[in-house]
């Protein structure tokens, strides 16, 4: 029979993570602490190159962090989260091989674990050059591996900055592989922010004809996933008053490159047939006379899961005045009888462009320069004189 010293040192290496390696106990204790060894290729990491030992920094944190403790098994996970370890990890970790190197995990205090949405937010700002989007995939990824949740305004975010670095590929990239990444087009403005910057590309090129016909194809694409791929189909609380894909804002964005190609690129002529299909299809579902506001139920823009982004003046130019072009440029190409319809909407649309160009702006907004490109572009260079004398 077991005295009570005897039985509360059971207790106690029953307890510990693993034993000294030396007894084939302590090796049979190890092994239950040490993870099956791994593969790089199998676990996420990212980018050994980046523009700034910041970002390398941050990344190494997220990584080591937050992800790699993905990886144990449920019970490893569990005791370096618990307090009541804390010594025994101290002398014994838990370990996790990675490509024959040794990861240790002690305890960790689950209150010093770094603010997903901080980190992340501090991940973009520190993002300064093409190559360092390539980590957004994989930060995306170590998020969802992780449980961790991400503020929905994190997505327009890096649409935006990854069309500012000049890549909005590696947001199609995350889009298709959305059930790894988590970015899912399955809310308005996700997808308005994307149609929005596919276009900028061909509209600041001045019609380059290959970036417009670049950014027709991914227009198609985005529609296509809204389509097919459930993935991203809306929870009833993010739902419209249409399908996302066969929401006329969006439709709209594909209308503008296949009639700026036409007018821009064949002697306004629509060559292919794909500027009449596509206004006909848009102009069955936008009601006559409406403006875009009025294509969602007033309570959608009193929403942060629906339409709220439309009421900021600028953010509501920045979607409009694409969609005023297309219209426009549509109607110069399509018979006179569809020409008409077009040019119904776009003069509703036109309404409220004036109305949110009346408004008061403390300074001028990413919508007002596009709007200024595609109809002022006399301001547009007047204001980029001024910011050049500045400098």
């Amino acid at each position: 029979m077991y005295g009570t010293t005897t039985i509360n040192a059971l207790r106690a290496a029953g307890a510990r993570t693993c034993l000294s390696a030396g007894s084939a106990a302590g090796r049979q204790q190890r092994w239950l602490a040490t993870s099956p060894a791994l593969r790089s290729a199998n676990i996420i990491t990212f980018s050994e190159s980046v523009s700034s030992p910041e970002l390398r920094e941050l990344l190494d944190t997220f990584r080591e962090k937050l992800v790699l403790p993905s990886y144990l098994p449920s019970e490893q996970r569990r005791k370096i989260y618990n307090p009541d370890l804390k010594h025994i990890l101290q002398n014994d970790p838990v370990t996790l091989e990675i490509d024959g190197v040794v990861h240790k995990f002690r305890h960790v205090d689950r209150m010093t674990l770094p603010n997903t949405n901080a980190l992340i937010a501090k991940v973009l700002r520190a993002l300064d050059a093409p190559a360092d989007l390539q980590n957004l995939p994989p930060l995306l990824e170590g998020c969802k591996l992780a449980s961790r949740k991400i503020s929905e305004n994190f997505f327009p975010a890096m649409t935006r900055r990854a069309a500012q670095l000049g890549n909005i590929n590696v947001i199609l990239d995350m889009v298709k592989t959305a059930d790894r990444t988590g970015f899912k087009l399955n809310c308005s403005e996700r997808i308005d922010e994307l149609m929005v910057w596919i276009q900028h590309d061909a509209i600041t090129s001045g019609w380059d004809k290959a970036k417009t016909e670049r950014a027709l194809k991914r227009t198609q694409l985005v529609l296509n996933l809204l389509e097919a791929d459930k993935v991203h189909w809306p929870k009833k609380p993010c739902a419209g008053a249409f399908p996302f894909h066969r929401d006329p804002q969006f439709l709209a964005a594909r209308l503008h490159m296949a009639a700026a190609l036409a007018v821009h690129h064949h002697d306004g002529k629509d060559v292919n047939g794909k500027v009449t299909k596509f206004a006909d299809e848009l102009v069955q579902l936008w009601p006559e006379g409406k403006g875009l506001l009025d294509l969602q139920p007033d309570q959608s823009f009193r929403s942060k899961s629906r339409m709220s982004y439309y009421i900021n003046r600028g953010r509501y130019l920045l979607s409009a005045s694409p969609i005023l072009n297309g219209l426009s440029l549509a109607a110069q190409v399509v018979d006179p009888g569809l020409a008409m319809q077009l040019q119904n909407r776009a003069d509703a649309v036109e309404a409220e462009v004036k109305v949110a160009l009346a408004k008061p702006a403390e300074r001028e907004s990413m919508g007002q320069k596009v709007y200024n490109q595609l109809f002022n572009p006399q301001a547009e260079a007047e204001h980029g004189e001024e910011a050049t004398e500045a400098e």
